[in-house]
């Protein structure tokens, strides 16, 4: 016998089988328009298609299938006069700041004398949350994201909420160390406006599976530890060359899949976006 051949023949015959339950995941879907709940047969079956390409999730998968409308959002603009109102007039020749394409803050400090004793996490967090608040920007939209170590250093992020959902990609990072907050940094988005026509967006099941090709397990298993549903903004859907200039446009809804190698996949939530 000629396994090589029928090895191949098998491997063709996988792809084949694959390739139709996908299909009729999809169908069973959208089978029926008045349809609102993914079943939880189809969810079962999407999560063994991510097993067999080595994504193992580890997240509840939404099972409400919803309509949103579009949003009209804008960044939060900056130059050196608002530098003056936010920071104050105070000059100290070890405090850098800056404004970069007139929608991100950078707040640097190069004062090395430690004031923080036995830094952790907690510490490094509350520094953090402190330095925002004192200077206007701890606001209802923002929430706290994560803490991650680098040597002698914390990075504590914050994100955007939006009516309880995510509004990406705006952020707030601080980087602290026992001299204290050594490096802010925030780009914010302004909702302006939400679009009367509401467009059903696909379920998270499809998400997942329109995701397959662009998570890299070429160094093993990767787990997908959320996903979640909000409103994604981004300027390079305007013009791929000009995107750091890009002061406003269309948030649309989308998929967050959040991995555990600390990326973020970002899946449209309407059909042929």
């Amino acid at each position: 016998m000629d396994w090589g051949k029928s090895k191949n023949i098998l491997i063709i015959a996988f792809i084949i089988t694959n390739i139709f339950l996908i299909y009729n995941i999809e169908k069973d879907i959208f089978k029926n328009n008045s349809a609102s709940i993914v079943k939880e047969k189809n969810i079962k079956d999407v999560i063994r298609i991510l097993e067999e390409k080595n994504i193992k999730v580890e997240a509840e998968v939404p099972t409400t299938v919803l309509e949103l409308p579009v949003l009209n959002v804008e960044y939060e603009t900056y130059d050196e006069e608002k530098l003056v109102d936010i920071f104050g007039k105070e000059k100290n020749d070890k405090i850098h700041k800056s404004v970069i394409n007139n929608k991100i803050i950078r707040y640097e400090n190069y004062d090395e004398k430690p004031y923080i004793q036995k830094l952790d996490k907690n510490k490094a967090r509350r520094e953090a949350e402190l330095f925002i608040r004192k200077y206007g920007f701890m606001t209802k939209d923002v929430i706290y994201w994560d803490t991650i170590k680098e040597a002698d250093q914390y990075i504590i992020m914050f994100k955007q909420n939006y009516k309880g959902s995510f509004l990406e990609q705006s952020y707030m990072n601080v980087v602290v160390n026992k001299s204290g907050v050594k490096k802010f940094e925030r780009m914010w988005l302004k909702p302006i406006k939400e679009y009367d026509n509401k467009k059903e967006i696909i379920p998270a099941t499809k998400a997942l599976l329109k995701c397959i090709n662009s998570i890299d397990t070429e160094d093993g298993e990767v787990i997908i530890k959320g996903i979640d549903l909000g409103y994604w903004f981004d300027p390079s859907h305007i013009s791929l060359t000009n995107s750091d200039n890009i002061k406003s446009g269309t948030a649309i809804p989308a998929w967050r899949v959040i991995l555990n190698n600390g990326q973020i996949k970002f899946i449209p939530g309407y059909e042929n976006y």
